[in-house]
Parts: structure tokens; sequence; C-alpha cells
């Protein structure tokens, strides 16, 4: 019988330590929770929270089963819904866990995938139930904070529906539920395009109405200030002619009755002489009579058939309601050739005195 040699006994000897040391210790990390089994068997005090390496008896005697406690992500398929006005909506959540009751969740569940598929279906039912209590407005809507608040509404009750079922049957504590994704089928966006459609005719009606109110109101403003305008400039424009008439009454009674034609004569060619003065622009109103030569020229022939322009006193505008110069001092205009400057007129009106 051949002998054993020593490096290969040393080997074998490490070999079976190995083995012995695997199946009598395990490692709990700081992330994880650890629950022994001891023939098939555990209770509270076969939970193990605290990290390192611990000491087992070995398999089948004693199992170890290890769940991680972070956090986890489920995310559960989308479906369509029916909310309460009729109106379809598809959706999908997602929800947020962790394991609370270790050893609750072993006994009941085991696995990971048997407890997602336990909370996929509870949530389903959550949703099917909170959705159909809600309506379209309540997952679209033109004013964000009303949006947003309908789907924390509706979050915190999916929430508030599962969260003591599971974690009292499974140990299972759901931190937050959300919305994945939320859809419309293609029924329910051409009804949604049409209400959006409504509502903007709706608002845009009650603008025009406004804006044709106002329009109406501040017309009225406009035609009561024009009014009161109007009212306020005749009244001005009444007192500047009587007090107008008044100077020219005063006037007048400070020239012989004869001579208050010529004076019109003069006060019309001082006004011209005003109106053309050299620089300015004039813009001449054929309807008015200070004009009235101008636009319609008296012409007289002398004696040959020669035609002349006369300016006769008479044809003037009356200013102040004289009457018209004697026919002598028109006779005196005209036999000077008509007048044109004040000098002629002098002239004229003494001819008519002699």
């Amino acid at each position: 019988m051949s002998k054993i040699s020593m490096p290969t006994l040393l080997t074998g000897l490490l070999f079976v330590v190995i083995l012995v040391a695997a199946g009598t210790t395990f490692q709990v990390g700081f992330n994880e929770v650890a629950i022994r089994v001891l023939l098939g068997r555990a209770d509270e005090t076969s939970v193990v929270r605290e990290p390192g390496l611990k000491f087992k008896w070995i398999p089948p005697i004693e199992t170890v089963q290890k769940y991680d406690t972070r956090l986890r992500t489920l995310d559960t398929f989308e479906t369509e819904f029916k909310t309460s006005d009729g109106k379809n909506v598809i959706i999908g959540a997602y929800a947020i866990w962790t394991i609370e009751d270790p050893l609750k969740f072993y006994v009941k569940v085991r696995s990971e995938g048997a407890a997602e598929q336990q909370m996929r279906s509870r949530l389903q039912g959550a949703k099917n139930a909170v959705v159909g209590q809600s309506t379209l407005a309540d997952f679209v809507n033109r004013d964000a904070e009303t949006k947003d608040a309908s789907y924390n509404r509706m979050l915190q009750e999916i929430a508030d529906t599962v969260r003591p079922g599971l974690l009292t049957d499974y140990g299972i504590q759901v931190r937050q539920v959300g919305f994945r994704r939320i859809a419309l089928p293609a029924e329910t966006t051409q009804q949604v395009f049409q209400s959006m459609i409504a509502e903007r005719n709706r608002l845009a009606s009650a603008a025009l109405t406004e804006g044709t109110s106002r329009a109406a109101t501040i017309r009225q403003q406009a035609e009561a200030d024009a009014r009161s305008i109007r009212a306020f400039a005749e009244a001005m424009a009444e007192e500047i002619r009587a007090a107008g008439t008044q100077a020219a009454t005063m006037i007048y009674q400070q020239v012989a009755p004869e001579d208050q034609p010529l004076l019109v004569y003069l006060r019309w060619l001082e006004g011209l002489r005003a109106i053309f003065a050299p620089g300015g622009t004039v813009v001449i109103d054929q309807q008015s009579p200070l004009f009235a030569p101008f636009v319609n020229p008296p012409i007289v022939r002398d004696a040959d058939g020669q035609a002349r322009i006369r300016l006769p006193i008479s044809t003037l505008p009356n200013l102040g309601g004289a009457p018209a110069l004697r026919p002598a001092a028109e006779d005196a205009v005209l036999q000077s050739g008509g007048v044109s400057n004040e000098d002629d007129v002098q002239r004229g009106a003494r001819a008519a005195g002699e």
C-alpha cells in the first residue's frame, strides 16, 4: 500500500476545511437581511439584520435565505381604464417598495418574483377603482396646478389602498406610487380635441361679448365727452362772437355812417396784407366771404370794350352789417383803375367826397 504524500494530505485537509467553513458560515451585507431556516422552520429569532460573518449548521440542517433591503422599483403593465364620464385612458404606473418584514415575506411569498406578482394584481385593482371615480379632466387639463393636484390625489388614494394590505399580508412596504405613462386612445383623443375646440370657441365668444360691451361703453363715453366739448366750444364761440359784434358796434359808433363801408374795406385790405405776408402758406376756403372777390372776381368793360377787374366795395363781406359805399365812391374806385393799396383807397374816398 502506497503512502499518501504530505502535500496531498495537506491539500485534501485544506479542501475539507474550506467545505466545512462554506457550509457553516454565511456573510450578511450591509444592505441585506438573512433568514436562518432550521429544519424548515423560522421564527423571529431567525432574522439576522446585523452585517458580518455568521455561523450556522451545515445544510440541510440549516439553510439561509437572504433578501436585499434596498428600495426596488416595480413597473405595472399599461392598461386601458374607463373614467367616470365614460372616457378611456391608458395608464402605466410604477411602485417603489422595500421588504419591511423579512420573516413574513419569507413565509408568504419567499421569492421576489412572487411578491411582484401579488403587488401588480393589487395595484391593478386599486388603479381601476380610483380611475373609475375620476374624470378625463383629472388627466387632461390646461391648468397645470389643477392637473398636478388631481395626480397627487389619485396616487395617494392608490397608495393608501394597497399599502396596508401588502404590509400586513406580505411584509412589503410601498414607499411611493407614480404614473409612468398616461395616454389616450385614438377615439378619446379626438373627443378631447373636440372638447378643446368647443372650450376655445366659448372663451372666444365670451371675450368678443365682453369686448363689444366695453366698446359700446367707450363709444357712449366718447360721444358724451364730444357733446360736452362741442357744447363748451359753441358757448365759447358764441361769447367770442358776441364780444366781436359788441366791439364792431363800438367802432361803427365812432365812424360816420357814410364812411362805415370804407372802414370795412380798409379792414379787409389789412386782413389780406396780414394773411399774404411773405414766408407764409395760405389755404383758401372758397366758401369764405373774405375771399369771394378772388373766387368770383367782378369783371367790367370800359367804354372802349376793354375788360377790367373791378373791386367794388359793395361786393366785400359785410363784416359789420354796414350798408354799401355810396355810388360816388365806387365810381371813384373804377376811375382809378381798381384798388391796389391803401393810398388808392384814400384817393377814391377823397374823390367821392368832392
